[in-house]
C-alpha cells in the first residue's frame, strides 16, 4: 500500500476494521509524518497496542476501541480513511452507510482508500476475486466480493468525487480505490439509495437490496 499510494500529503491516518495494525505499522514506518488510529472491537484492539507498545511506536499509533457497524460515528481528525478488506463481509446496505460514515468524518480534500479483491464489471474475473466471492457466500452472512462499478457508485452516492484505482502491495488484494471528500459540498448533491434504509447493526442481512441492485 506504501508504493501504491502517496501518504506525504497526509498526516493522520484511520485504519477501519485494522485488527493488530499491520497497515499503519509498515506505513508509519515509511512515512515518519505519519500518525495513524486503528480502529477495532476492544479485544483486537487491546492486541494492536500489545503489539504497538512491543514495536516501540506507542507514539505513533494509537489503537481506539469501538464497533465501525454500530459506532453512530467514525473517530474524527483523520485526513484519510483505510479500508483493507472490510466491504466484502457485508452486505451493500452495510457497505453504503459505512462509506457515509467515512465521508461525515472526512474533512473536505481527504480521502478514502478501499483495498480489495475486486470483481471486473461482468463479474466473470479476475479468478482470486471470483473465488473469494464465493468463499464470502459461504463463510459469512452476507459478505460478497463487489465490482468497480458497484464501488464507484457506492462512493459517488456517499458524496465523494472521481475514483482513481491503484495497485496495491498488499496480500489479498487487487485494487485500491481511492476517492476524495470534495473540497465544498453541495447541497442536495448526495443521491440515497434504498439501501440506507433500515437498522445499522452488526447482524444487519440487506440480501434483498443486493439482489435489486444486481437485476437478479
Amino acid at each position: 500500500m506504501g508504493e501504491a499510494y502517496d501518504f506525504t500529503a497526509h498526516r493522520r491516518l484511520l485504519d477501519v476494521g485494522g485488527g493488530t495494525g499491520a497497515f499503519p505499522v509498515g506505513l508509519c514506518r515509511r512515512h515518519p509524518h505519519l500518525r495513524a488510529t486503528v480502529l477495532d472491537l476492544p479485544r483486537i484492539a487491546a492486541m494492536a497496542r500489545e503489539k504497538v507498545v512491543g514495536l516501540g511506536l506507542s507514539e505513533v499509533i494509537e489503537a481506539r476501541d469501538g464497533d465501525f457497524l454500530r459506532d453512530e460515528r467514525l473517530p474524527d481528525g483523520h485526513e484519510v480513511i483505510l479500508l483493507s478488506m472490510i466491504l466484502r463481509d457485508w452486505d451493500e446496505g452495510t457497505g453504503r452507510r459505512l462509506l457515509d460514515k467515512c465521508f461525515a468524518a472526512l474533512p473536505p480534500g481527504g480521502a478514502v482508500i478501499i483495498c480489495e479483491l475486486v470483481l471486473d464489471d461482468d463479474e466473470r474475473g479476475p479468478a482470486p476475486a471470483a473465488l473469494m466471492g464465493l468463499n464470502m457466500l459461504l463463510e459469512t452472512r452476507s459478505g460478497h466480493n463487489y465490482t468497480y462499478a458497484e464501488y464507484r457508485g457506492w462512493l459517488a452516492d456517499a458524496g465523494f468525487g472521481p475514483v482513481t484505482v491503484l495497485p496495491p502491495d498488499a496480500a489479498g488484494a487487487n485494487a485500491a480505490l481511492v476517492a476524495r471528500k470534495p473540497n465544498r459540498v453541495r447541497n442536495g448533491s448526495r443521491r440515497l439509495s434504498p439501501c440506507h434504509e433500515g437498522e445499522f447493526g452488526r447482524e444487519s442481512i440487506n440480501s434483498t437490496c443486493v439482489r435489486r441492485t444486481r437485476g437478479g
